[in-house]
Protein backbone atom coordinates (compact mmCIF):
# COMPACT_ATOMS: atom_id res chain seq x y z
CA UNK A 1 0.00 0.00 0.00
CA UNK A 2 1.85 3.58 -1.03
CA UNK A 3 1.30 5.76 1.75
CA UNK A 4 1.26 8.41 -0.67
CA UNK A 5 -1.93 7.52 -2.19
CA UNK A 6 -3.55 7.00 1.18
CA UNK A 7 -2.28 10.17 2.47
CA UNK A 8 -5.25 12.60 1.53
CA UNK A 9 -3.99 15.92 3.19
CA UNK A 10 -0.09 15.13 2.73
CA UNK A 11 0.87 16.04 6.24
CA UNK A 12 3.03 12.26 6.51
CA UNK A 13 0.26 10.82 8.87
CA UNK A 14 -2.36 8.70 7.85
CA UNK A 15 -5.45 8.91 10.01
CA UNK A 16 -8.40 6.65 10.05
CA UNK A 17 -10.39 9.39 7.93
CA UNK A 18 -8.44 8.96 4.81
CA UNK A 19 -7.49 5.25 5.50
CA UNK A 20 -11.66 4.91 5.72
CA UNK A 21 -11.86 6.99 2.18
CA UNK A 22 -8.70 4.63 1.16
CA UNK A 23 -10.42 1.39 1.85
CA UNK A 24 -13.95 2.29 0.78
CA UNK A 25 -12.20 3.70 -2.92
CA UNK A 26 -10.90 0.25 -2.64
CA UNK A 27 -14.42 -1.50 -2.13
CA UNK A 28 -16.24 0.51 -4.96
CA UNK A 29 -13.54 -0.85 -7.23
CA UNK A 30 -13.81 -4.58 -6.56
CA UNK A 31 -17.84 -3.85 -6.74
CA UNK A 32 -17.52 -2.52 -10.08
CA UNK A 33 -15.25 -5.89 -10.95
CA UNK A 34 -18.24 -8.26 -10.19
CA UNK A 35 -21.10 -6.67 -11.32
CA UNK A 36 -19.13 -6.21 -15.16
CA UNK A 37 -18.11 -10.15 -14.37
CA UNK A 38 -21.72 -10.93 -13.77
CA UNK A 39 -22.99 -8.92 -16.11
CA UNK A 40 -20.71 -10.57 -19.21
CA UNK A 41 -21.91 -13.89 -17.77
CA UNK A 42 -25.36 -13.38 -17.40
CA UNK A 43 -25.63 -11.45 -20.90
CA UNK A 44 -23.60 -14.10 -22.52
CA UNK A 45 -26.53 -16.63 -20.90
CA UNK A 46 -29.27 -15.01 -21.94
CA UNK A 47 -28.11 -14.20 -25.25
CA UNK A 48 -27.72 -17.93 -25.48
CA UNK A 49 -31.11 -19.46 -24.89
CA UNK A 50 -33.46 -16.66 -24.43
CA UNK A 51 -32.48 -14.30 -27.33
CA UNK A 52 -33.59 -15.19 -31.17
CA UNK A 53 -30.78 -15.71 -33.65
CA UNK A 54 -32.56 -12.87 -35.75
CA UNK A 55 -32.48 -10.07 -32.69
CA UNK A 56 -28.69 -11.01 -32.07
CA UNK A 57 -27.85 -10.12 -35.55
CA UNK A 58 -29.34 -6.79 -35.61
CA UNK A 59 -27.29 -5.78 -31.83
CA UNK A 60 -23.99 -8.20 -32.78
CA UNK A 61 -22.12 -5.30 -33.21
CA UNK A 62 -22.89 -3.54 -30.18
CA UNK A 63 -22.48 -6.63 -28.34
CA UNK A 64 -18.84 -6.75 -29.41
CA UNK A 65 -18.20 -3.41 -27.92
CA UNK A 66 -20.20 -3.95 -25.04
CA UNK A 67 -18.02 -7.30 -23.67
CA UNK A 68 -15.01 -5.66 -24.92
CA UNK A 69 -15.58 -2.78 -22.53
CA UNK A 70 -16.94 -5.11 -19.64
CA UNK A 71 -14.20 -7.31 -20.51
CA UNK A 72 -11.43 -4.19 -19.63
CA UNK A 73 -12.47 -3.45 -16.54
CA UNK A 74 -12.40 -6.63 -15.19
CA UNK A 75 -8.57 -7.09 -17.02
CA UNK A 76 -7.95 -4.09 -15.64
CA UNK A 77 -9.28 -4.55 -12.09
CA UNK A 78 -7.15 -7.89 -11.93
CA UNK A 79 -4.02 -6.70 -13.40
CA UNK A 80 -4.06 -3.98 -11.25
CA UNK A 81 -4.53 -5.84 -8.02
CA UNK A 82 -2.26 -8.43 -8.90
CA UNK A 83 0.26 -5.68 -9.86
CA UNK A 84 -0.16 -3.69 -6.76
CA UNK A 85 0.36 -7.11 -4.51
CA UNK A 86 3.54 -7.35 -6.41
CA UNK A 87 5.04 -3.41 -5.45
Amino acid sequence: MDTEEIDLNKDGKINNLEEAAYERKAANRRKMAWVSLIALISSAFCLMFLVSESRIEKIKDILDFYWIALGSIVGAYVGISTWMTKK
